[in-house]
């Protein structure tokens, strides 16, 4: 007898909520499947695929699906990233837990991403910064963006669809995306993207490299002036 539905972890269920109700979806990277099996108990999916890189946690996907038996509407896939997926496995594509570096890699390797209708459902556990702004040159733009808590730590996961050129970035863009100030997780989000701005900075002076010094300041003021209320002069 199939269990009772499970509840996901903000970070999951946060991806979940950045899906389109009646898409297909492809989790890549799925470990225990828990994200394509939740969004098929709940009905949000029809079908989805999860896939993973490893054998051993895609044998435990399959086990948890049999579990609470969705093995009809979920295929599982062994695959480096999106190599194995063709365009009609999915619609929503679910890249999360990944450093972003990594997930840019895979969208970059991916042409069929730019397809009228797909939409990138992305979670990135690190340089987040160089995931939007390769994404916007590679003509991606992000629709929807939120914050949560996990664990202690808070992220951000995005949707993000082809639109081709996008034009001039906005300059808080990399940081921050389309987050919108007043939430308490979105100033937990851009306090944290202030520490790693301040690293950077003070890496680029120790190098001598004052244009990107300088550069990297002018984006620490305008995160803290816009998302956390202080002022230039250090004020509120």
């Amino acid at each position: 007898m199939p269990r009772p539905l499970f509840q996901l972890g903000p970070r999951l269920a946060l991806c979940a909520a950045l899906t389109r109700p009646g898409a297909p979806v492809a989790d890549i990277g799925t470990d225990h499947g828990y994200l394509p099996i939740w969004l098929l108990k709940a009905r949000r999916a029809p079908r989805a695929v999860a896939a993973d890189v490893n054998e051993g946690p895609l044998q435990t996907a399959r086990s948890n699906g049999a579990r609470y038996g969705v093995g009809k509407q979920l295929r599982f896939l062994l695959s480096d990233g999106l190599q194995g997926l063709c365009p009609e496995d999915a619609e929503d594509i679910v890249i999360a837990g990944m450093g972003g570096e990594l997930i840019l890699r895979m969208v970059e390797e991916t042409p069929w991403l730019r397809s009228p209708g797909k939409r990138l459902v992305l979670q990135p556990m690190s340089c987040a910064d160089l995931l939007r702004e390769g994404l916007w040159r590679l003509g991606f733009a992000i629709t929807e963006e939120r914050p949560c808590v996990d664990g202690g730590r808070v992220y951000a996961a995005f949707a993000a669809e082809f639109a081709g050129e996008l034009g001039s970035m906005p300059p808080l863009y990399p940081y921050m995306g389309r987050l919108k100030p007043g939430s308490p997780e979105v100033q937990l989000y851009a306090e944290k993207q202030v520490r790693i701005l301040e690293n950077q900075r003070k890496g680029a002076a120790h190098l001598g490299e004052t244009a990107r010094a300088e550069a990297l300041e002018e984006s620490i003021k305008g995160v803290r002036e816009v998302y956390l209320g202080i002022s230039p002069e250090g004020g509120s």
